[in-house]
């Protein structure tokens, strides 16, 4: 991946799309500092990741990351996934997130498994447990690599209408999808990504209706 440059702006939800093997969740993964950068800046809320001591574990929990296969502790419990990143990395009492984890696992509308553990949760159960779980470090921006991927198509729905919640309530998203009806709905801005290069990009209307690049008509005739 190389040549890449574009911005989120703070409450924007960007759709990233594309065959697969086109750089987009290496992409993804460059925001969070998952994948090293040999070139180029990257820049957080003004804090450079290519900086020298760049403090990576503090960047990381303001941007909270899902990612399609869910990655829960798994000799935990629903609650404990949510609670514990939140004793360690926000040095909330026990007391503190265990109550934020309650709150969190009921807007997810999973509450009622907060005892449960991942081997005893659908994998729409376990993708709603690992937001809730990003949620609960209070970032500043969600990232999500094809979240949906690993579901069958009757969770699918639900879990693309928990991201919708998120985004109306304004928080900074960054998705990677190939649920192109969710994208017309929910996305500001998308980018079509293909050999590691941003083919183009624009609204959803632009890219639907009237896309400029002959490689993006390919690419949507194909799944659309």
């Amino acid at each position: 991946m190389a040549g890449v440059t574009t911005a989120i702006g703070h409450g924007e939800v960007l759709v990233i799309f594309g065959p697969s093997g086109s750089g987009k969740s290496t992409f993804l993964r460059t925001m969070n500092a998952l994948e090293t950068i040999d070139s180029g800046r990257i820049v957080v809320d003004g804090v450079s990741l290519s900086e020298p001591g760049a403090d990576l574990n503090r960047l990381r929990a303001e941007v909270g990351m899902v990612f399609q296969s869910f990655n829960l502790f798994r000799h935990r419990t629903a609650l404990d996934n949510v609670a514990l990143p939140q004793t360690v990395v926000r040095r909330r009492s026990r007391t503190e997130a265990l109550r934020r984890a309650h709150e969190l696992l009921e807007k997810v509308g999973i509450d009622n498994r907060a005892g449960h553990y991942p081997s005893q949760l659908s994998g729409g159960q376990q993708q709603r447990v690992a937001i809730a779980r990003a949620l609960a470090m209070a970032p500043k921006a969600m990232l999500f690599d094809e979240p949906t991927s690993a579901l069958d198509p009757e969770t699918v729905t639900g879990i693309l209408d928990l991201m919708k919640v998120l985004a109306s309530e304004g928080m900074t998203m960054a998705v990677v999808t190939h649920e192109m009806g969710f994208a017309r709905e929910i996305a500001d801005r998308m980018l079509f990504m293909d050999g590691g290069l941003i083919v183009e990009e624009g609204t959803p209307q632009q890219i639907f209706h009237s896309p400029k690049q002959e490689r993006t008509k390919q690419f949507l005739n194909q799944i659309l």
